[in-house]
């Protein structure tokens, strides 16, 4: 079977089932708000078929959101945490959109219950179809429509990183070129099903890189190009004019006061209702840290922060009350390359400090520190005024955003990545910013606390 025709079967189908979804959705929300008798209806009855008469409406709006989300790029690969956060955002959208709608429309008053529980079920449902769509092309589809060829020329640091990426997804292979030559290109083309070139050489010829492009053109394939020298700076970029002609500007996308703003909103909403539902496990923690050994509940230590400002940096207490001492004493046992101190066996750690640190518990206290404008919830760790002493020009690149109680070398690794790999991960995370992203970290940062990943 045709590998475009499959592409276009499944877009439909996705959209199909999106239809399905958002209508069984807001139906069953009514009959949960209304109906189902679990929640107190005190001014009547509304009528069903107000509901039904909206859907045609609602489900385009959703339609439209997902499409403006790319949920039906049929090439685009997403990994599970990527689909679910934009799946949220394109339900969110949507119901904003007609919520808004709703206030404007005054000769029908419509349950905001019922939008809110056709959200929560709505999101849940198309993720899950999504996966089983996923799953259904991968057992079956894929024995007859043959792998999608994907042939990246040039740029060795690409293609490794292509190459380490694909490997997770079925439905693709990979091939790989030094050079731009086009009769091995043809026959890539032709033998290998290829539908996407990527070319990751920047110094290559112009005229030899336009033919390629008419190639791709002309065969239907979709063509992308990775300048070497913007490998690792894509995510500071935008493109602008410059006395009349384009070009590609640096930028930071936390610098902008919209973005920074809407982080630190986030931070603080979410800080204060975790601190709100935890806070009798917190009471408890209290008295059992008091408890086990001598010494005060919350441990403040000075770290360096935003902007290279010191400030109070507050955890539970997990270790022996005079523990900055004796770090002069063990600090030749480091078990860590670079300027920072991690030792598995740590002999100032208490009863109750292993168990906290194992689970991360320790960190909690941070949530005030995120109330003060200190730290955000995700971002690069705090670090030791002796660890930051020793930064070179790139490592206090990290120092440009607040520091977060998670981050992405968290979620990579934790103690066991090198101080090399966590300042590289920081700064990836700096240049691509988006509250997205933010929301996959946070997301991420569950299993791995659970799971006691690199913790000690």
């Amino acid at each position: 079977m045709n590998t475009k025709r499959i592409k276009i079967m499944l877009t439909l189908v996705k959209v199909l089932l999106d239809c399905l979804v958002v209508y069984f959705s807001f139906m069953l929300a009514y009959w949960i708000r209304f109906s189902s008798g679990m929640i107190a209806v005190t001014k009547g009855f509304p009528s069903m078929d107000r509901y039904s008469e909206a859907m045609p409406i609602v489900i385009l709006i959703f339609l439209m959101s997902f499409h403006w989300n790319r949920l039906y790029v049929s090439n685009r690969i997403f990994y599970k945490t990527d689909e679910f956060i934009n799946i949220i955002k394109a339900s969110v959208l949507a119901v904003i959109i007609i919520t808004a709608a709703t206030f404007i429309y005054r000769q029908y008053s419509y349950s905001r219950l019922v939008l809110g529980f056709a959200l929560t079920m709505n999101v849940c449902l198309i993720f899950v179809s999504r996966r089983l769509l996923r799953l259904l092309k991968e057992k079956i589809l894929l024995p007859f429509s043959g792998k999608v060829g994907i042939l990246v020329i040039g740029g060795k640091k690409v293609r490794d990183t292509l190459s380490k990426n694909i490997a997770k997804h079925i439905e693709f292979d990979i091939y790989f070129s030094p050079v731009i030559d086009l009769e091995d290109v043809l026959g890539h083309i032709d033998g290998k099903n290829v539908q996407e070139i990527v070319l990751a050489d920047s110094s290559v010829d112009r005229n030899l890189a336009l033919k390629l492009i008419n190639i791709c053109e002309q065969r239907d394939i979709e063509f992308k190009m990775v300048p070497d020298m913007l490998e690792l700076k894509m995510g500071e970029m935008s493109f602008d004019k410059y006395f009349g002609i384009p070009v590609l500007e640096l930028k930071h996308p936390l610098f902008e006061p919209s973005n920074y703003y809407l982080k630190r909103i986030t931070d603080i909403v979410i800080a204060m209702s975790v601190l709100l539902v935890l806070s009798p496990f917190l009471i408890l923690l209290m008295i059992l840290i008091k408890i086990d050994s001598k010494g005060p509940v919350i441990y403040s230590h000075l770290r360096k922060g935003y902007r290279g400002r010191c400030f109070s940096f507050y955890k539970f207490r997990s270790m022996v009350r005079d523990a900055d001492v004796q770090l002069k004493e063990i600090i030749k046992f480091n078990e860590r390359e670079g300027p920072v101190f991690k030792m598995k066996m740590d002999p100032r750690v208490t009863r109750i400090g292993k168990i906290i640190r194992r689970y991360s518990i320790d960190e909690l206290p941070q949530l005030f520190n995120i109330l003060k404008g200190d730290m955000s919830l995700v971002g690069p760790r705090p670090q030791v005024l002796w660890e930051a002493e020793a930064y070179n020009e790139e490592a206090k690149r990290r120092l440009n955003i607040l520091p977060g109680i998670t981050g992405l070398w968290q979620v990579s690794g934790r103690s066991e990545l090198s101080f090399e790999e966590m300042i590289k991960l920081d700064l990836y995370y700096l240049e691509n910013w988006t509250l997205g992203y933010d929301m996959k970290i946070l997301l991420r940062t569950i299993p791995v606390v659970l799971l006691k990943k690199g913790a000690y």
